[in-house]
């Protein structure tokens, strides 16, 4: 399984989001009023491509590498399949911090969790000293973004699949030197028990630290055995692509929510992006507790946010029916999404509760974040 050819799939993550808008259209309930937004709100998943990742992968002649175009953009490049794919925009969203803070502040977004795009494939492409060359910079630069914004912003640092040793380094020095609250991996990097069990020692690290560790769309490095492959099938690749992407999100929900493999590590919170894929994790925990399989506790040690393939109403109606209200946050993806009004939106047309949909918006995360010193005024 050669991963320097494993980038992900193009439109994988657009290709999520139609499987949330199949899923929304089958299991939508009947139209409710929408919940009023009436207080801030604090995002947990967003992402933010910093100057020191631009100017490393812009030296780079091959594979994943920075480019800008005749109208001056700027572009990411990633290869796909043995070939070069489609580049992707990096606009301001991705870059521009005063961007977003005036993004958020429109909107009553009063704190953002950064943290790096796994989705983008660049660490499965780099050799283990690139990598950590790479995010110990990138580490850097987030912290200072943290230190010049401590009310709007905290920070994840991005970690090695690579060097492992290197990672638990770098995730105390996350949270001793740089302010971070813990770290973001790839969800594909615990889509099994051999695939978990590469990162025990930084699950280990994540418990004596208290950390809080974000699970994003992405494969690790391809000396992590235990990855599901990048596509079964190579017809209909769009839509086998958002079936992929789901399963291997359910895949990791199986390996955190019913084996033992977090049970040595329970002062470690684990967020796992999108809903666990589209709201199927959701779907899957209510079939199975059907058939007779109680729904684990250790789905409250799991926290689901409803960022991109996340956010349609009914998967989030469907994620707070099965896992509990307590469990989701908002997330927004912003980055390579410029606009979080419509995850606000789908939050509101999911018909929670009031005091569900202020758990959503504030409560839950307010509470993740006040565990690690980091206080936003509800």
């Amino acid at each position: 399984m050669d991963l320097s050819r494993r980038a992900l799939i193009r439109g994988a993550a657009g290709a999520s989001l139609a499987l949330s808008g199949a899923l929304d259209a089958a299991t939508r309930p009947a139209p409710r009023p929408a919940a009023a937004v009436s207080g801030p709100i604090i995002d947990l998943h967003s992402h933010w491509i910093s100057p020191a990742v631009l100017a490393s992968l812009g030296q780079r002649l091959s594979g994943p590498r920075v480019l800008h175009d005749d109208r001056g953009r700027t572009l990411l490049a990633r290869p796909l399949a043995g070939q070069a794919g489609p580049a992707a925009v990096l606009g301001p969203s991705w870059l521009d911090i005063d961007v977003r803070l005036a993004h958020l502040e429109s909107l009553g977004i009063a704190h953002q969790l950064l943290s790096w795009p796994t989705t983008l494939g660049i660490d499965p492409n780099l050799s283990p000293a690139e990598s950590v060359a790479l995010w110990s910079a990138y580490n850097t630069d987030l912290a200072a973004v943290v230190r010049a914004h401590p009310r709007q912003f905290s920070g994840l640092a991005a970690l090695s699949t690579s060097d492992i040793g290197w990672s638990v380094r770098e995730l105390q020095r996350g949270h001793q030197e740089l302010g971070f609250i813990g770290g973001v991996l790839p969800v594909n990097g615990f889509a099994s028990l051999d695939a978990a069990s590469h990162f025990a020692p930084i699950l280990e690290a994540a418990q004596r630290l208290g950390s809080h560790l974000f699970l994003h769309t992405g494969f690790a490095h391809q000396s992590v055995s235990g990855q599901p492959p990048l596509t079964l099938h190579a017809d209909t690749a769009e839509v086998r692509g958002a079936l992929d992407t789901a399963w291997q999100f359910a895949s990791s929900v199986v390996t955190l929510g019913y084996t033992e493999f977090l049970d040595p590590y329970p002062d470690v919170t684990v967020q796992i992006a999108m809903l666990g894929g589209s709201g199927v994790s959701a779907l899957l925990a209510e079939s199975v507790t059907r058939s007779g399989i109680a729904l684990s506790p250790r789905f409250k040690r799991l926290l689901f946010d409803t960022g991109a393939a996340g956010q349609g109403p009914a998967a989030i109606a469907a994620a707070s029916r099965v896992f509990g209200a307590s469990q989701v946050v908002f997330g927004s993806d912003y980055g390579p999404s410029a606009d979080i009004g419509g995850v606000v939106r789908h939050v509101a047309e999911a018909g929670l509760a009031p005091a569900d949909h202020a758990r959503v918006l504030f409560g839950n995360a307010a509470a993740l974040l006040g565990r690690h010193g980091v206080t936003v005024g509800g």
